[in-house]
């Protein structure tokens, strides 16, 4: 279940939550429900209609290891921190070294090596 957002440098937490309840909106997943009850609840972010003819819902699959939300030029990917670190720097972006040690940090207390339980954003 999602706790907390933990964003990127130059990221707010705000835009983070934003982000993560968008890419979250079509995941039926436990995680996917946890992540938009998270935004509602600590930035008052309600789920939204995007449901647009340019708006396409990216299911999970055990390939990718990832989900999310594409609209317009906007993509939106959570889900393993290898998958997003790959997927965001195949595009062209940079994955912050500052994620990379927070995801390691994470993953030593215990947590899974996956961005759904404490949600990332990388910039760029």
């Amino acid at each position: 279940m999602a706790t907390e957002f933990n964003p990127a440098p130059g990221v707010s937490v705000e835009k983070l939550a934003d982000a993560a309840q968008l890419a979250s909106l079509a995941d039926e997943t436990p995680e996917g429900r946890s992540i938009v009850t998270l935004a509602k609840e600590k930035f008052n972010l309600r789920g939204r209609e995007i449901a647009q003819k340019d708006t396409t819902f990216v299911p999970f699959t055990a390939q990718t290891r990832m989900s999310g939300v594409d609209f317009g030029s906007v993509k939106i990917r959570k889900g393993a921190a290898e998958s997003v670190k790959t997927w965001v720097t195949s595009l062209g972006g940079t994955y912050p070294q500052e994620v990379s040690a927070e995801v390691e940090r994470i993953s030593r207390s215990g947590a899974p090596r996956s961005l759904s339980r404490r949600i990332r954003a990388s910039s760029g």
